[in-house]
This record gives C-alpha cells, structure tokens and sequence, in this order.
C-alpha cells in the first residue's frame, strides 16, 4: 500500500470509530508540550504557553491521552503547535487544512537530514498547512540513560536532534501574532 493510500483507509476507519468516543471538549488550538523527556524540550517554554494562553491555547501532553482520545483531539484541531517529536505523528489524524507548527532546531549534520522533513512531508502529503519555526540549541546537560544506551555517543553529543532549544522572546511574539 503506498503511504497516501493507508492514510486514507485509517483516516476512514478512524472517522467510524471517533464519533463513538468520548472526552473532554479541547480548544481547537494545541500545543503540545514535551515535558515528559530529555532532550527537545522548550528551556523557554513557560514564556511560550503564557502567550499561548491568552490565545486560546489548549496546552496538552498527549501522554497522558489514550491513542482514541489522542486522535479526537488531533482531528478536531485547527491549529497545532508543537516541539519536533513523535507525538508530531498524529498529524496524520488532522483534517486537510489544519495549521501545523514545527519547533525545532536547525539540523546542520549530514545524518540528520533523514529527518529534516519527515513531519513536512507527512503534512504536505495530506493536505496540511505546515510550517516551521527554528529556535537555537542548547546542550543537555544529562541525557537519558535509554539514550545513552541506544544512541552514538557522538551523536547524542553534536546533533542538534538531541539537544534542547529556546526560543527568542521576539519569534515566541511573532509566532503567536501570526496565528
């Protein structure tokens, strides 16, 4: 099954099973929060949801949703802002024409341009408006233990997918003037 053919036949399916799901009424603008890890986090973020806020944020971890619920929330979204990371994903779960918002990084390395663009492209793919917002990076101090288990040394080290970012109080004021 090629990629756009599978969106379309779990989108279908997803739409029979959504209107039998129950949850709390979101906003239809999110921001998701990464707060649960160590590494790609806002080191600014409190400055982020304040103005977020007072725009009518819905500010969420979608951790601590069941994956129904995550998708609910995601389909009923006009606006999604988020860090770089795999809840990301669930983009697939938006209607055609939702706003979606990238933090991240610049990606400078040339093993990191296989993941550039994988939420772009999941996003142009069915019908997304995406853009992106670069913040700088800032060095862990302690990353995971999984990661260091699983992740070069190196890597975890230099790339900037494994760093923290922060972002200038003048891009957060922009960015959410622009929404």
């Amino acid at each position: 099954f090629p990629i756009e053919k599978s969106v379309t036949v779990l989108k279908y399916f997803i739409k029979k099973i959504l209107s039998n799901i129950k949850i709390p009424n979101f906003r239809d603008k999110i921001y998701i929060r990464r707060d649960d890890v160590s590494y790609r986090k806002i080191l600014n973020e409190s400055d982020l949801i304040k103005k977020l806020r007072e725009n009518n944020f819905e500010i969420i971890n979608p951790n601590h949703f069941e994956i129904l619920e995550q998708i609910k929330i995601f389909s009923n979204a006009k606006i999604i802002l988020s860090p770089n990371g795999s809840n990301l994903s669930n983009i697939i779960f938006c209607k055609k024409g939702t706003k979606v918002i990238e933090i991240g990084a610049s990606f400078l390395k040339p093993y990191e341009y296989n993941i550039l663009n994988r939420y772009k492209n999941l996003a142009t793919m069915i019908g997304l408006d995406y853009s992106k917002v670069t913040g700088d990076s800032v060095d862990v101090d302690e990353h995971s233990l999984v990661a260091k288990k699983y992740i070069n040394e190196k890597i975890l080290n230099e790339s900037n997918y494994y760093k923290n970012i922060i972002l200038k109080l003048s891009d957060i004021n922009e960015l959410v003037n622009n929404l």
